[in-house]
Parts: C-alpha cells; sequence; structure tokens
C-alpha cells in the first residue's frame, strides 16, 4: 500500500445540450403522463437535465430509446443523433463502456447521412473518452485528434478547446509530458479567451495533476490553488471537495501532514453531504494512505476497510494483500504495547512473560518472513510485467523496421533499377550506333536520359531523407520564416516540369503570414507535395496553393484538378507498410515515400497531414502545424 497514489484528471464531455431549464424528476414525469404534451421533447428534456444521474439511469435509458424511436418515426436525423450521444453517455456513466461505444457509433454512422462537423466532432470526443477510460491511450488520442482536426477546419473555438484539452489528458497519460503541456497552455489560452470558467478549472487540475506525475510538487500546489479559488468564487461545493483531495495527496508527498489531515477531512466532509460516492471512496482511499505514512496502522486499516466496502469491485487479490499488511503491522504494535505492560509485573509474571516472547518471537519471525516473501513476489511480478512490456514494445519496434528493411529493398529492386536501366540502354545504343540516329532521335534520346536522370535523382534524395528519418538522425530546427517565400522557390524550381506539361500553378498566400518550423522539413514537404500534384494532373490545367491561418493552426493546401483518388487508396499513401504507386498521366513513375516523407517531417513539426479526394475530380492535400506569434 505505500505507493504513490494518482490524483484525477478531469476530461470534457459533450452532452450536446438543448435545454437550458432544469424541472423536477416529479414534475416531468407528470408532464411526461399527460397526453397533450409534446412528448419528443419532453423525452429530450429528461435526457437532457438527468443524464447523469445513477438513481434514474433505467428511466433516462428508457426516455431516450423512445425518443430515438420517434425520432426514427419522424425522420428527424438530428434528434437520432442527439439520442444516441446521450444513451451512449448515459451508459458510460454507469460503467457499461461496450454499449457506449454501440451507441457513440451508430451516431456516426448517421451522420455519413446528414453530415454536421460539430455535431460529428463531439461524438468523436466521447468516443475517445470510451477509450481513455479503457486504458487504450493510443486509440482514444486518434479519435481526439481527428474531433480536433474537424473542428479547426470548422473554426470551432468551443471544440477546439475541449479538444486541447482533451489531447493533453492522452499526451499525459501516453508520459509524453511536454506535449502535454503545450495542449494545456493552448487550452487555458482558449477558455480564458471565453470566459469559460469551468473549463479553466480543468485546465488548472490537470495542470496541477501533470506537475504531480513529473513530481515537481509546488508547482502542482500553485496550480491546485488557483483552481480553488475558481471554484470558491463559483460557491461550487462538489469542485471544492475535489480539489481539496487532489492537494491532499501534494501535501502528502511534500510531507507536510497537518494540512494534509486537513484538506482531505474537509474533501470528505463535503463529499459525504452531497453523497458523492465515488469521490469520498477516493477519498478514503486517499486518508488510508495518509495513515500509513504517519505511522497510525490501526487508522489506515479502517480507512482501507471503508474504501473496500464502497469499491467491492476491485481485484480480491489486491485487497487482502493490502488487509493482511496493515492487520501485521497493527498486531506487532499491539504485541508491543502487551511486552511493554507485562514488564510492570512480578518475576514470576516475567517468567511467563519470558515464555510468552519466546512464543510471540517466532509467530514475529514467520509474520516478518510471510511479509518478506510477499513483498519480493510483489516486486518479481511487477518486475514480469514490465519486461513484458518491454518484450512487447520490442517486438513492435523490430517489426515497423523489418517492413522498413523490405520496403528499401523493394524501392532499391525496382524502382531504383528502372531509370539505371533507362540510362544504361541509350548509353550503349549511343555508344556503338551513335552515327546511325538523326538529330531529332538525338534530341529524343537526351530528353528521356534527363527524365531517367532526374527521377532517380529524385528517388536518391527521398531514399536519403526516409533511411535518415528512420534512423533518428533528422533534428527539427524550428525557426522563423515567411511562407509564400518557401513556396515561390518551390514553384520556381518547378517551372520547367509545369512547362513540360503546360501546367499553371495559383498561389493564395499573404506575403506576411509567417510560421514556426523547421524550414527544410517544410520546403521538403512542399516539393513533394507540388511536383505530385503536377505528375497526376492533366495538362493544361491549373494547381492551386494557398496558406492561411485557421484557429490555432497554420493550414497549406495544394489543390490539383488531376485524376483523383479512390478513397480505398486514400489511407494507404502516408503509410509506408501499405504505400503503393500509381503511374502520372504522362506516364511518370515514383516510389512512393514523396508522402510517406510528407507525414513524417509534418509530425516532427507537431502537425498533421491528410488528402480529400474523389476519383475523376482532383485531390487536395493539406497539412496544419501549430501557430505561433511572430517574434517582435
Amino acid at each position: 500500500m505505500n505507493k504513490k497514489v494518482i490524483p484525477f484528471l478531469l476530461f470534457i464531455v459533450f452532452s450536446l445540450p438543448v435545454f437550458s431549464q432544469y424541472a423536477p424528476i416529479d414534475s416531468l414525469k407528470a408532464a411526461l403522463a399527460d397526453k397533450k404534451a409534446n412528448r419528443l421533447e419532453l423525452l429530450l428534456e429528461i435526457g437532457d437535465q438527468y443524464l447523469d444521474s445513477i438513481r434514474y439511469h433505467d428511466f433516462v435509458v428508457s426516455c431516450l430509446q423512445e425518443a430515438f424511436d420517434e425520432a426514427v418515426s419522424q425522420q428527424n436525423d438530428s434528434v437520432q443523433v442527439v439520442a444516441c450521444n446521450w444513451l451512449g453517455l448515459a451508459c458510460f456513466n454507469v460503467g457499461n463502456f461496450e454499449q457506449a461505444t454501440n451507441h457513440f457509433y451508430q451516431g456516426l454512422k448517421l451522420l455519413e447521412q446528414v453530415p454536421n462537423e460539430v455535431l460529428q466532432a463531439k461524438v468523436l470526443n466521447n468516443l475517445g473518452m470510451i477509450f481513455n477510460e479503457l486504458e487504450d491511450y493510443e486509440r482514444s488520442l486518434e479519435f481526439y485528434q481527428e474531433s480536433f482536426r474537424i473542428d479547426s477546419l470548422a473554426n470551432n473555438s468551443v471544440g477546439l478547446l475541449s479538444s486541447y484539452i482533451n489531447l493533453g489528458i492522452s499526451y499525459q497519460n501516453l508520459k509524453q509530458f511536454d506535449r502535454a503541456r503545450d495542449n494545456y497552455e493552448m487550452a487555458y489560452q482558449l477558455a480564458r479567451n471565453q470566459q469559460d470558467r469551468l473549463a479553466m478549472i480543468h485546465v488548472l487540475n490537470n495542470q496541477g495533476t501533470l506537475e504531480y506525475d513529473l513530481e515537481n510538487y509546488p508547482k502542482s500546489l500553485a496550480y491546485y490553488q488557483k483552481a480553488l479559488d475558481l471554484y470558491h468564487e463559483a460557491r461550487d461545493k462538489e469542485g471544492i471537495a475535489f480539489v481539496k483531495s487532489n492537494m491532499g495527496l501534494v501535501y502528502i508527498e511534500l510531507k507536510d501532514f497537518e494540512k494534509a489531515k486537513a484538506a482531505l477531512d474537509e474533501s470528505l466532509t463535503i463529499a459525504r453531504k452531497l453523497d458523492l460516492y465515488s469521490l469520498s471512496a477516493e477519498i478514503l482511499g486517499y486518508l488510508s494512505n495518509y495513515y500509513e505514512k504517519t505511522g497510525d496502522y490501526k487508522q489506515a486499516f479502517e480507512y482501507y476497510h471503508q474504501y473496500n466496502q464502497v469499491y467491492d469491485s476491485l481485484l480480491i487479490e489486491k485487497q487482502n494483500k493490502m488487509i493482511q499488511k496493515l492487520a501485521g503491522q497493527y498486531q506487532f504494535e499491539k504485541k508491543q504495547r502487551e511486552i511493554l505492560e507485562l514488564k510492570q509485573l512480578t518475576h514470576e509474571q516475567e517468567v511467563l512473560l519470558n515464555d510468552t516472547r519466546n512464543r510471540e518471537g517466532y509467530l514475529y519471525v514467520i509474520i516478518f518472513l510471510v511479509v518478506i516473501f510477499l513483498a519480493v513476489l510483489f516486486l518479481l511480478l511487477k518486475k514480469e510485467r514490465q519486461l513484458a512490456r518491454e518484450l512487447q514494445e520490442k517486438t513492435k519496434e523490430l517489426k515497423k523496421l523489418n517492413v522498413s528493411k523490405d520496403r528499401f529493398f523493394s524501392i532499391i529492386a525496382h524502382d531504383l533499377k528502372n531509370p539505371f536501366n533507362a540510362l544504361v540502354s541509350y548509353t550503349n545504343l549511343l555508344r556503338f550506333n551513335f552515327e546511325s540516329f538523326s538529330k531529332e532521335d538525338l534530341s529524343q534520346i537526351i530528353n528521356d536520359m534527363n527524365d531517367a536522370s532526374e527521377q532517380g535523382f529524385a528517388l536518391l534524395e527521398n531514399l536519403l531523407y526516409w533511411t535518415r528519418s528512420q534512423t533518428n538522425r533528422i533534428k527539427v530546427y524550428k525557426t522563423f520564416f515567411k511562407l509564400k517565400l518557401i513556396v515561390d522557390d518551390v514553384v520556381s524550381l518547378a517551372n520547367p516540369n509545369l512547362a513540360a506539361k503546360s501546367q499553371t500553378v495559383n498561389v493564395e498566400i499573404e506575403n506576411d503570414l509567417q510560421v514556426f518550423a523547421d524550414k527544410d522539413m517544410i520546403a521538403t514537404v512542399l516539393r513533394n507535395l507540388v511536383f505530385n500534384s503536377i505528375k497526376f494532373s492533366y495538362p493544361n490545367t491549373e494547381i492551386r496553393i494557398e496558406g492561411r491561418k485557421v484557429g490555432n493552426s497554420i493550414q497549406v493546401s495544394v489543390i490539383d484538378q488531376g485524376v483523383g483518388i479512390d478513397a480505398d487508396k486514400q489511407q494507404k499513401f502516408f503509410n509506408y507498410e501499405e504505400n503503393t504507386t500509381t503511374v502520372g498521366t504522362a506516364g511518370e513513375t515514383g516510389s512512393g515515400l514523396g508522402l510517406i516523407i510528407c507525414r513524417e517531417f509534418i509530425e516532427k513539426n507537431n502537425g498533421l497531414i491528410w488528402v480529400e479526394s474523389e476519383a475523376g475530380k482532383g485531390a487536395t492535400f493539406r497539412f496544419t502545424i501549430p501557430y505561433v506569434e511572430p517574434q517582435k
């Protein structure tokens, strides 16, 4: 039991509220019985107001299911999505994650028929919350990132605020503390700009928890104190209890046991008064930890027993080990006191006491050996689990390296061979039959040799970038630079290719738009995207390059009027395990490495990249990188 206790993290849940008045449950039930009332509106109102209620869970679920059925009969798709989302949250509140996930996915399927970006981002956010609770942090992060992408494109500041908070939680759970801190800071700025007090409190609490994880206890305490001040201003008793429990944990780590006890007692009093059973149970666990640290094992055992009564779903093994340890320590102190009392008895009693000591000594030795054995067993099991996780990570890394190796040799064996075959063939022809070719034939051969040389050079350059990226030899050096200057350089480099296919480029980027990123990486990404668009665009078409600030990101788009991309191929473009190549509109070939390098370089600059396209309707490649205010 002597371990570091983890404080609460606060994530944002989207419940899609549609009502603002809060009515008693009895009056809502009475209104529901009135056949003249608007039944669908009342059903939704009950779901909205009592969604978090465990006491009325079954009644709320039945109302929401009826509302969904009624919305289906009325062909009201928006209400169906709201009902699905609320049903998912109701199931989540009672721990039924499987059913909650089914409801959320049903909502996403409905949104495919009636697209609504705001609702889609909210449902994706709630799915991320499910996988966060299941401790599948990688999957949770994927949903939060997709929700963030949608809100960024829609410039939805409210959604972005929630995404920053939840992304921070995912990165913190994944031990990527720097990214977690960056997202929390962005969230706090947005919350302050929107004057969203509740979101500010959420962020402050999570910042305190992050510093707690990093063992920066004074800084953690400062964040919790700011959150507590805001809760006091709002007279939010539940929030005060919540933050006080986290502050108690920090005081325990600082060994300020007097303040720790006061904070935990105040938190427990409020939690019990408000019937916050889950929080009460956690505080009981914290108090058990407190008394163990202060050496009062009897109280530690008592509080842990109370904690056990509330959370009877804990693993029996873990409970028994904890109870045995506390009981053994309590019995040890009790026997020590008995020995001191027996020393005051007569000589005859001392003889009897000596015999008793001998028996007790054997008992203590046995108990001590049992405790040592359990401790060693626990450490061995913990080490075994750690080794298993490390082995799993190494296996994944080895698999990735094998795939990279196979991809590398495949490119060398196939794609790199083609341009050199062309060069060898043409040079042999010129070497032995030079006089037999006309001037026009020689011009054509030289053009083909130039194309093969450029193709081979481009492939070698991408191979070099990719190999250095796979071996982590590429470092990121971020600076401020004007985006349009880089784009103009890339267009200038592409002018011969554009002229060959009679294509034009239209750049729509403000001259003063500055970005903070690795200049060479962004130039490489733009060069690959622009040459890719030239390759797959028809002659006499226009390619547009756009760049602008969207929310808290810089978004760059390369838009062509080419052959387009099938939906099933779009998911493979940025994956080195599944990437495939396609011949351009003029027979151009490539290795497929360019887009993979684009993804890796954008991710190294903390951004996202994706493609939007339909077969035969051209393609739009977009990427975003975080916006940083230019230095004066």
